[in-house]
């Protein structure tokens, strides 16, 4: 059962007994009231008859004392009239009473013996009568008595309509205390546990978001809301706390795993460049020795020769790249032009009808930076681009600036509306020897080498997909100075 259910019933019950009560009281209070009308009543009357009877048995009228009492009977708040003689008998009694229905009472010897009269309750005919016995002087001194009888019945018609209004006055009352009630309860108790306890449940399941409504009252229950919403702050709080802890502490432990796989991929290809340079050096010398012996004239053999050294320098390229993976950076730092850099990475690449160009550059941007370092790292980013726009497509650059943690950042966005990046090669992009292109046409370091270069500079570089088409690769790097 809800607590609010248990405290209308508790207060309405005793709200009731209380009313119950008191009615009782009131209602004993009301009948005790007409019961002592009705007696003052009877009496009048029978103090009025007595005085008339004893002044006409005093003068002998016996025959005019009967009429008096014959017409009592007009009088419908009087049920009968009794007359006895010294010996208790019956002399005369009204016309509305027979003889059968008329019992001598006791209180009748005392009223003749002591010449008091008595007031008391007697049963006619299974009905309630309230009665009195009035001592008479009739003739030759001699004590006779006069009764009359009033029903309870002239009463207990206004008891009945007491009760009835009482309860029915109860029954409202009740009835409008437990409505009050119930609405009181409801609107300042019940609504307001109901929204902790659904609060208490959301939290629960894990929506810390979640606000109770604080009312104006300020009463305990408005105190326990807004103390219950400043613990699912705090419970936020430390969630997002312990969120970012868990995250700075993930990227920590992906930047330490990817350090290591960079410094032993790059011992290996070390290795590995070390072991091909020599021979590469030897084969690259010979066929330019072959080449340049006047008696080579056959084209298909200085066309093969051709081939080879072209490829001598395209291994002796990848053969750079991995050196490079293997060693650290020496870089000289000096203020750079963003706007003359990307110029100048720009050279290498030419637009055509197929392929447009667009750039904007913002001079008044400048970096501390390795001019050759950062120059290869964005040739490394267009190279990417082109490539993915075969068929044609338009490469964007875009320079401006940003804060992040409160640090100054020159930033460059460049967009392709190439064929984008697949969703899972996004984290992947720019792993050491991944690559998207077939064999042959990439080895996967382009990519990797602008991410190190771009870290060494303390900046951050990152990729993403275009809402329409294409790709996009940012990069943030340090400003030299207050943007």
């Amino acid at each position: 059962m809800r607590i609010n259910t248990k405290l209308v019933l508790l207060l309405t019950l005793g709200v009731g007994a209380a009313m119950l009560i008191a009615s009782f009281l009131s209602l004993r209070q009301r009948e005790v009231a007409l019961e002592s009308a009705l007696s003052d009543e009877l009496r009048a009357h029978a103090v009025t008859l007595q005085i008339a009877l004893e002044e006409n048995y005093q003068r002998g009228r016996t025959a005019d004392a009967q009429r008096l009492v014959d017409r009592l009977h007009e009088n419908s708040r009087v049920y009968g009239v009794f007359l006895f003689d010294e010996n208790s008998d019956l002399r005369s009694l009204s016309q509305t009473v027979t003889a059968t229905e008329f019992r001598d009472p006791p209180e009748l010897k005392i009223v003749l013996e002591q010449g008091k009269s008595v007031e008391f309750v007697r049963s006619i005919d299974n009905q309630r009568f309230l009665s009195i016995i009035l001592p008479i002087n009739v003739a030759d001194g001699k004590r006779g008595a006069v009764e009359m009888v009033k029903p309870f019945a002239l009463i207990e018609n206004d008891i009945a309509r007491a009760r009835l209004n009482w309860l029915l006055t109860t029954l409202l009352l009740l009835a409008t205390i437990f409505l009050l009630v119930f609405i009181v309860l409801r609107q300042n108790l019940s609504r307001p546990i109901q929204a902790l306890l659904v609060g208490a449940r959301t939290l629960g399941r894990g929506d810390l978001s979640h606000r109770v409504a604080v009312r104006d009252s300020h009463d305990e229950l408005a105190q326990l809301a807004a103390e219950f919403n400043r613990m699912a702050e705090n419970l936020a709080e430390q969630r997002r706390a312990a969120q970012t802890e868990t995250e700075t502490r993930l990227n920590l432990e992906k930047e330490l795993r990817h350090s290591e796989r960079l410094a032993s991929v790059g011992k290996l290809a070390s290795g590995i460049a070390h072991e091909l340079g020599a021979p590469l050096n030897v084969i690259d010398a010979r066929a330019e020795q072959l080449l340049g012996r006047p008696n080579v004239a056959d084209e298909k053999q200085i066309k093969n020769l051709t081939i080879i050294r072209s490829q001598c320098a395209r291994i002796t390229h990848i053969v750079r790249q991995l050196l490079n993976l293997g060693r650290p950076y020496n870089i000289q730092f000096e203020e750079i032009r963003i706007g003359d850099l990307i110029r100048s990475a720009l050279e290498g690449f030419e637009a055509s009808e197929t392929i447009k160009i667009e750039f904007e550059a913002n001079n008044g941007l400048t970096i501390l930076g390795d001019d050759d370092f950062l120059r290869q790292a964005f040739v490394n980013i267009f190279q990417n681009a082109f490539h993915a726009m075969s068929v044609g497509g338009l490469l964007k650059i875009e320079v401006s600036k940003t804060v992040l943690d409160d640090k100054n950042f020159v930033v460059v966005e460049i967009s392709d509306t190439g064929t984008g990046i697949a969703p899972d090669n996004l984290e992947r992009i720019f792993d050491p020897f991944y690559t998207t292109k077939d064999i042959g046409e990439g080895t996967g370091l382009g990519l990797s080498v602008s991410r190190r270069i771009v870290e060494e500079h303390g900046g951050i570089i990152e990729a993403s997909n275009n809402a329409d088409e294409g790709a996009s690769v940012t990069v943030y790097l340090p400003a030299n100075k207050e943007l």
